[in-house]
């Protein structure tokens, strides 16, 4: 039997003031085809898909920040039928600042086989470390693959020659998935890894359930060991299951991280029969002239309140909720302000339209006055535009001049009374839009001096339009 391993994955709700959750519970699909037969959302886009085979070496472009908070209090494992997953939303445990933007934790997913390759090799786990960014949908995930000290080809030799898992559960190697009596994988393995050991405290649960994983502060888990001095690809990718949203900028470890070989299997073993053995890895992706760069980490505390984002484009991170709220005001008044002005724009562009319109209907083919008087001829009609009987042909051109005068007053009136509006509006906005500005910058001001003001001073100054 082949030896296939776990790791993790992203599955994310996208709605932009729901907190992330899981999303392929709406979706139904499977592993069978790895992927190939997903029609959902943007998985046939291929554009700028993940999973991807990774290079041997990538250029460096800089660094990021990240730091976790030791895990204290007992969590969820979930088994969601296509991965396990521990949902960490909401619940201040840390992340990562990226671009000098703050993406906090959201939840860590497990994948086997591995979902990336690195130069054509797949790891028997990948770890997915799902953030969110402070302010929008976009995600930034890391990846981390995870091996056991047997390489995979000698692992996989050694299945066979034990032919199947049953007769490993007999040698006590590995237990059986879901079991009543379940032994976690012993500490004092070669290559033991703590944090790995997170998903294997209890059996791993059943599909469509979830198991309660103990910690305290005496036996915590914490993740900085999944990034702590490690090198990793950067590229524009997208979630690796439906709906495959291309929102996601990737950060996958260059070199795996070591686990004992019971931990590779027993995830391993949990994965496959929870996907009726075929693994929970979506097939490669093409690349598709994407650029792929390396950065490395650095250990680094997030801002004080754990939740802010960094400042937009200043290099430096805010340094409190109350500043991330004002900055946020401080954009949102902008946002008004250039409403107001576009506004602005197209109400003079449809005054002047319909100025114009009105004035080419009021002087375009006008015909010469001929009231229906008597005809030249009793008993024949007055033809179009030629002169009545008892009126001068003078006359008649000299009342068309009339007309075509009194369309061109009627015009220029229309015009003057549709610039005089749009000026008159235009100082209305505006004095409106820098009034909102000016008083959510004076409440922004003092939330940040003293944590006192309105935070609702934007919104209930802007007019709400139907």
């Amino acid at each position: 039997m082949k030896l296939y391993v776990a790791a993790l994955a992203e599955l994310l709700v996208l709605g932009g003031a729901v907190q992330l959750r899981n999303q392929e519970q709406f979706f139904a699909y499977d592993y069978s085809k790895h992927g190939q037969d997903w029609v959902a959302g943007t998985c046939t886009s291929k554009s700028r898909q993940s999973p991807i085979d990774l290079p041997t070496n990538a250029p460096v472009t800089g660094t990021f920040t990240y730091k976790y908070k030791p895990i204290t209090a007992p969590f969820d494992l979930l088994n969601n039928g296509h991965t396990f997953a521990a949902d960490f939303a909401g619940l201040g445990y840390g992340g990562l600042t990226y671009n000098n933007a703050w993406y906090e934790l959201m939840n860590v997913n497990v994948h086997s086989m591995s979902e990336h390759a690195w130069r054509g090799v797949q790891k028997p786990l990948e770890l997915h470390m799902v953030h969110k960014h402070y302010s929008s949908d976009a995600l930034l995930i890391i990846a981390v693959a995870v091996e056991g000290p047997t390489p995979l080809a000698k692992l996989k030799s050694f299945l066979q020659v034990n032919q199947s898992y049953s007769n490993l559960r007999k040698q006590g190697v590995v237990p059986a998935p879901f079991a009543a009596r379940y032994g976690e994988p012993p500490a004092t393995d070669a290559n033991f890894n703590p944090t790995i050991q997170a998903f294997l405290k209890t059996a791993p649960p059943p599909v469509n359930t979830k198991v309660s994983v103990p910690a305290s502060l005496a036996a915590s888990f914490e993740f900085n060991s999944l990034v702590q001095g490690a090198a990793f690809y950067e590229y524009a990718g997208s979630l690796t299951a439906p709906p495959c949203a291309e929102i996601a900028t990737w950060l996958v470890r260059k070199d795996a991280l070591k686990a004992s070989d019971k931990q590779v299997m027993y995830l391993h073993d949990a994965i496959f029969k929870t996907t009726a053995d075929f693994g929970n890895n979506r097939q490669l992706m093409p690349l598709n002239g994407r650029t792929i760069t390396m950065k490395q980490s650095v250990l680094e505390d997030p801002p004080r309140s754990g939740g802010a984002a960094a400042a937009a484009g200043s290099g430096a991170p805010l340094q409190s909720d109350r500043e991330f709220r004002a900055m946020k005001w401080s954009m949102d008044a902008m946002t008004i302000a250039k409403g107001a002005t576009d506004y602005v724009k197209d109400l003079d562009m449809r005054l002047r339209n319909a100025a114009q319109a009105h004035a080419q209907a009021l002087s375009a083919n006008l015909e010469p006055i001929t009231p229906a008087t008597k005809s030249a001829v009793p008993g024949q009609p007055v033809a179009q535009g030629a002169p009545v009987m008892g009126q001068p042909q003078a006359t008649a051109s000299k009342q068309q001049m009339q007309m075509e005068k009194t369309a061109q007053t009627m015009t220029r009136a229309i015009a003057e009374a549709a610039r005089e509006e749009v000026e008159s509006a235009t100082k209305v906005i505006t004095a409106k839009a820098k009034e909102a500005a000016i008083n959510a910058a004076r409440e922004a001001a003092m939330i940040v001096n003293n944590g006192q003001g309105n935070s609702l001073a934007m919104a209930n100054s802007v007019p709400v339009t139907r």
